[in-house]
């Protein structure tokens, strides 16, 4: 399967509506995802493309020249552990350091939480790379425990 990796156009978006009620694991409060949505089009964004279907989506956000957060990813879960995620994250990467970034970061759900799945997403982003800084419940409470993952670039 070849994938592609452009920049995100308007015209994706059912496409990445699906994308993310495809995937209520991860993306179950709908204020959120509505937020993640208008986000594609004000954010550097960018979807994967499988046979012309987009089966993935991901956006930053640029907090300082030398920084950027990954602000939202998601890979379709029919198309998990094919390539997708990592696709994508080469192409944000890349984009970054062209621009003279020297660091990627990215919270998600923590480890103290039981949740299976995102235990999956921590072990993808170590797998590429990422090394855990820290966990809080500053960001999305006591219920929610963030831990920052970060990656030098």
């Amino acid at each position: 399967m070849e994938i592609q990796v452009v920049p995100f156009e308007t015209r994706f978006n059912n496409d990445c509506r699906a994308l993310i009620a495809a995937l209520p694991e991860w993306f179950g409060i709908p204020e959120a995802n509505a937020a993640y949505l208008r986000n594609l089009a004000l954010l550097p964004s960018w979807v994967a493309l499988a046979d012309r279907q987009v089966v993935g989506a991901a956006a930053v956000q640029r907090h300082f020249p030398g920084s950027w957060e990954v602000h939202f990813m998601a890979v379709h879960p029919a198309h998990h552990r094919r390539g997708v995620g990592r696709a994508m994250l080469e192409r944000l990467e890349s984009e970054a350091r062209a621009e003279g970034v020297r660091w990627l970061h990215v919270k998600t759900l923590g480890p103290s939480h039981p949740d299976t799945s995102y235990a999956r997403t921590r072990a993808f982003y170590e797998s590429m790379g990422f090394s855990p800084l820290f966990e809080s419940t500053a960001f999305w409470g006591t219920a929610n425990p963030a831990l920052v993952f970060v990656k030098a670039l």
